[in-house]
């Protein structure tokens, strides 16, 4: 076969090439853009539509919870309308004074209800002389008769008369003289949190300059919501039948206000999500790139076949007449010469060279490991070849493990080494990171051992990474670390936590403490907040004295203070630390002309096990504790 030169083939061939390249490629690459366009455009709209899909359901959540707190602030409504009326039993029988009652609480009606059940006192005379048996409406608090120590919220429902909506709780006086009941109404409310909930998704969700997002209701195809505000309110009527539901979601083209748009839609409970995009911006884009692509080609078209032509002409062949003189220069040794043939005479004559190169690899491999074991490399090298039976290892291995080698053979230093490697490798600190722990003349050090095994030999890389891995350490207990208070942060009381409810059996009784600091503002707002950290620290201060040493006592932020305390044997003995915590209460913190500040703080407490044996119950029961003690302290 006739030898062809390279610097006639290849300038050819590139020119071919290149041409057949840009002939495919403009096609092909005008129709991927767009169907890329398309098929991001539907990807990011499916991952958008799950976005606004889990905001909707999380905001449902809060709706609902916002119900159940509006049920217990009509029960704690109910209950100070029962505190007033006691401590003011003229009240029941002055029209006004029931009337202003009902204004200080922020609530509609309030019902006085004989034991019997007769309304005989209120807001409203309409309703005098109405039963708990008046009715469905009233029968819901029939129970109350039988037990009284019920405290009952009703649904919304609709008064009697006027129909308007409302929620009704009631509670038995304290002394048992009758049952005090109070209607509020949840309809602003509840409006302004449903409101809330819809606009607060296109506050959270990011989306795409040249495309919008509805929100349409499926029961009248009105838009309850959109990133265009103009269109709150627009009937997609039109719109929304010329979709054909064949699953959940679909796509298709449509014009929207006279201008085309790509539509991708998809059923979510009682809504149509819907996303547009201008169908002029996928177009544009790909033609664009394709345009792009066309002038870059042709650029490197001239660019690639100019250099190529030059340095085939300039750089290759007095190159590779250099190589051919250099590798003349190593030619020994015996190793198998290489069998390719190219055909292209400079590289087959630089094969021949280089066949002649690998002859002296041999002889180079052992002037590497002579190198290797004199040489000051970092890292401590240790080979043992288990055919041969044989070791090798450098000088640096010996430093890193403490071993002096003088008075031992091969065979004796070949055990030492191994045992000490055995000796680091039952120490594992992080199995990640690989790093073990090892006793290095009576002082810890840390090594990086990486190991590798072949059908021969096994070799160990080591490194001693001491100085690193403490500082890591050092690093990780900082992040761990309150600055002010010096006590943990949210992250570290978790990770201390973790780590310790893995291990329970080794808690014994405990108790979670949730302490929030009640004059802070109070100080921050007359003093500064340098006297409010100096607050703060005062409070650390005073739970570090009170808890012992098996205490986890973190900084949660602001003003909350979080400690699981633990290692106690009795009941008794948690309650005496935690009177202790509680007689720094009133202690004076500043004290001028104007006025005396003392140290408040209110507390709560869940213990373990008995109210709960895991670490979150705990924190929510002991939070809920120091609220209502908050509460009971303010009153």
């Amino acid at each position: 076969m006739k030898k062809t030169s390279i610097k006639k083939s290849l300038p050819r061939l590139t020119k071919i090439m290149m041409l057949i390249l840009i002939l495919l490629i403009l096609p092909a690459d005008l129709w991927l853009q767009l169907t890329l366009q398309h098929h991001n455009q539907m990807e990011s709209s499916m991952e958008l539509f799950g976005q606004v899909e889990q905001l909707i359901e999380s905001n449902t959540e809060i709706l609902q919870h916002e119900e159940e707190e509006f049920k217990d602030m009509c029960i704690r409504a109910a209950e100070m309308a029962a505190y007033i009326i006691r401590q003011d039993v003229t009240a029941l029988e002055d029209m006004d004074k029931m009337k202003e009652m009902a204004e200080k609480l922020n609530v509609e009606e309030i019902h006085f209800f004989t034991p019997q059940g007769e309304i005989v006192a209120g807001t409203d005379p309409e309703y005098y002389g109405y039963t708990l048996y008046s009715g469905e409406q009233m029968d819901f608090f029939l129970p109350m008769l039988e037990d009284r120590s019920l405290k009952l919220c009703q649904e919304i429902t609709a008064n009697t008369p006027e129909g308007k909506p409302m929620q009704y709780a009631a509670v038995w006086m304290e002394d048992g003289s009758g049952i005090v009941q109070i209607g509020m109404s949840p309809e602003h409310h509840l409006q302004m949190v449903n409101h809330n909930r819809l606009q607060a998704i296109f506050s959270e969700i990011p989306y795409d300059l040249r495309g919008y997002l509805h929100i349409v209701d499926a029961s009248d195809n009105t838009v309850v919501a959109s990133s265009d505000q103009q269109m709150v309110g627009t009937d997609m009527s039109e719109l929304i039948n010329e979709m054909t539901w064949e699953e959940d979601s679909v796509f298709f083209h449509s014009y929207i206000d006279g201008e085309k748009f790509c539509v991708y839609a998809k059923l979510y409970d009682e809504y149509i999500l819907i996303r547009s995009y201008i169908s002029f911006y996928p177009t544009m884009t790909g033609v664009i790139s394709a345009v792009l692509v066309f002038i870059y080609m042709i650029v490197a078209t001239i660019v690639v076949i100019s250099i190529i032509g030059w340095y085939i002409k300039k750089r290759i062949s007095n190159n590779l007449d250099q190589i051919v003189n250099d590798l003349k220069k190593i030619e020994e040794g015996d190793l198998e010469n290489i069998k390719l043939h190219t055909n292209i005479a400079e590289f087959d004559e630089l094969i021949f060279y280089i066949n002649q190169l690998l002859k002296s690899i041999r002889l180079n491999w052992f002037k590497m490991i002579n190198f290797v074991n004199v040489g000051n490399i970092p890292v401590g090298i240790f080979e043992f070849n288990q055919f041969y039976k044989k070791m090798f290892h450098n000088e640096r291995l010996l430093e890193i493990l403490g071993i002096d080698k003088n008075g031992f053979d091969d065979t004796e230093l070949l055990k030492i080494v191994r045992h000490k490697i055995h000796e680091a490798e039952t120490s594992l600190i992080n199995k990640d990171e690989k790093i073990y722990r090892y006793q290095k003349k009576n002082q810890s050090v840390y090594l990086r051992i990486e190991k590798h095994t072949d059908e021969q030999s096994i070799t160990y890389y080591i490194t001693d990474v001491s100085v690193w891995w403490t500082e890591l350490n050092m690093l990780k207990e900082k992040s761990y670390t309150d600055s002010l208070t010096k006590l943990y942060n949210r992250r570290g009381f978790k990770n201390i936590m973790n780590e310790l409810f893995e291990q329970s059996e080794n808690i014994g009784m405990g108790v979670m403490i949730v302490v929030d600091a009640d004059g802070l503002k109070k100080v921050n707002d007359i003093y500064g907040h340098r006297a409010g950290d100096r607050y703060l620290k005062r409070i650390a201060e005073f739970i570090k004295s009170s808890v012992g040493e098996k205490a986890v006592c973190a900084r949660f932020g602001g003003d909350e203070f979080v400690m699981f305390v633990y290692g106690f044997d009795s009941e008794t003995e948690i309650e005496q630390m935690i009177n202790q915590l509680k007689k720094h209460r009133g202690i004076v913190f500043i004290s001028d002309e104007e006025q005396t500040i003392t140290i408040e703080y209110s507390i709560g407490t869940a213990l373990y096990p008995k109210e709960g044996n895991n670490y979150h119950i705990l924190m929510n029961i002991a939070d809920k504790k120091m609220y209502q003690e908050k509460l009971d302290r303010k009153r």
